[in-house]
Order: structure tokens, then C-alpha cells, then sequence
């Protein structure tokens, strides 16, 4: 699992950015997560890139769910709709649960992927990982 989780976030073709104070994400919908429907879920932003965010949450989320989650900036008024896929998930120092949300384009509900994509590099002024 360590190494998934290595070779995840030490992708050369996607730079990952950390999670800076102000970004607010909520999730308002878990498949596979049943005790979630219906309950939006405040959550802490770790990691994110244009294709992927790291969130901590209290919950153990199954790995393959798909969460629909609303992304705040405390900086702007627009705020962003996405859908991902869980691909992984491990415990946290915290005694929640750390999560990669890989993010994906849907048809059937409002998306903001590609505006997400697009004003990635203009909304987020963090640091690289090294």
C-alpha cells in the first residue's frame, strides 16, 4: 500500500500542491457509503492538483466510491461542483482517514472539471511538493 501511495503522489505528469488555509470542501454525495447519504460532510483539504485531491475525513470511506464534493475558496465567490473516484485510503495520524479523490468529468449532473482544470494554476498559489 505504502508504495501505491508513493507512486500516486510522485506522478511527473501531474504536480501536486498543498492545501493552503481557505479551501473549504464538502461532501454531498458517497456511493457504497450509506450512512452518508444525505449528510453533507465538512472535510480538510491536504493535497490537490488539477486531477486529484487529498482529503482527510472522518469517516472510511470504500475505496471506489464516488463523492461528489463542492469546493470553496475563501478567496472568491466561485465555488467548484466535482466528482471523483476513492482510490485509496489510509488512516491518519489524527485517528481520521486520509483519501485520494481522483477527479473525473460527469454528464448526468453539473460538473466544474473543466473550469476546475482551467483556473487551477490562477486559483491556487501554494507551494509544490518536493
Amino acid at each position: 500500500m505504502k508504495k501505491l501511495a508513493q507512486r500516486l503522489f510522485n506522478k511527473k505528469s501531474d504536480d501536486h500542491f498543498v492545501s493552503a488555509v481557505g479551501t473549504n470542501v464538502k461532501i454531498l454525495f458517497s456511493s457504497e457509503n450509506p450512512s452518508l447519504l444525505g449528510k453533507t460532510m465538512a472535510t480538510t483539504a491536504i493535497e490537490m492538483s488539477p486531477h486529484s485531491i487529498r482529503l482527510e475525513v472522518d469517516h472510511p470511506i470504500e475505496i471506489d466510491s464516488v463523492l461528489d464534493i463542492v469546493v470553496k475558496l475563501d478567496s472568491s465567490d466561485r465555488s467548484y461542483n466535482l466528482t471523483g473516484n476513492v482510490r485509496w485510503r489510509l488512516p491518519s495520524t489524527r485517528g481520521q482517514y486520509h483519501i485520494v479523490l481522483v477527479l473525473r468529468e460527469r454528464r448526468d449532473i453539473r460538473s466544474d472539471f473543466k473550469a476546475w482544470k482551467s483556473n487551477f494554476e490562477q486559483n491556487f498559489e501554494y507551494a509544490q511538493v518536493s
